[in-house]
């Protein structure tokens, strides 16, 4: 499918986010669920820190689909002078080739960037994941993983692990999971968000969620 990009537009009688062109050549169905998913979650944008910030998000678009949605902070505001104007390129592949655009995406971080994050995914981190989706602790079945946020660059190590995390072997054995999941590499706020999802270690200690992994 073609892409579809997702803007703010200050034009015309009422501004804001809209579909760029305006009729994209993909079904109703897939737009409103586009709409829905394509941005990552969370206010405060804005904030200086995360100018240029960008985060990969993807979700079922349906049985035998997935989309990936690459959000980025512009420079641009809006009417009122607001910052923290995102833009979304989305992708729709099927099932099959979202596996292997995964992989593909991973060997393109640098070898060092990789086994950074390799080094972070041990044996003690998997043992806190599953701790952390035991039923009593959290209801529904979500990884919220934490890390310190620094700029976009400092962040590409949360990109690949989050990635890595998505298409582990180890993360099928858990009940309920499969080899297609959910994520989003970096948002403002969990609720509502994909089933593996990181935020900047002091907006998730703003929350307060317990239930967070800390990447250390």
């Amino acid at each position: 499918m073609p892409n579809v990009v997702i803007e703010y537009q200050l034009d015309g009688k009422r501004p804001g986010y809209a579909f760029s062109p305006p009729s994209p050549a993909v079904d109703e169905r897939t737009l409103k669920t586009i709409w829905r998913q394509a941005m990552p979650r969370g206010q405060g944008w804005g904030n200086p820190a995360y100018a240029g910030a960008q985060s990969v998000k993807t979700f079922r678009v349906d049985r035998g689909h997935y989309a990936v949605s690459t959000a980025t902070v512009t420079d641009q505001h809006d009417e009122s002078g607001r910052g923290g104007i995102r833009r979304a390129e989305i992708e729709v592949m099927s099932t099959a080739s979202y596996l292997q655009f995964l992989q593909e995406q991973i060997g393109r971080y640098p070898a060092a960037l990789q086994q950074a994050a390799d080094r972070r995914l041990t044996h003690t981190f998997w043992q806190q994941v599953l701790d952390k989706l035991t039923p009593k602790l959290r209801p529904h079945r979500q990884i919220v993983l934490a890390y310190p946020y620094s700029d976009p660059d400092g962040w590409a190590l949360m990109e690949v692990l989050v990635m890595k995390v998505a298409t582990s072997r180890r993360i099928r054995l858990i009940k309920g999971w499969g080899a297609a999941n959910s994520f989003t590499t970096l948002a403002l706020d969990y609720r509502e968000e994909s089933s593996i999802v990181a935020l900047p270690l002091a907006r998730a200690q703003q929350l307060g969620d317990g239930a967070v992994v800390v990447i250390r």
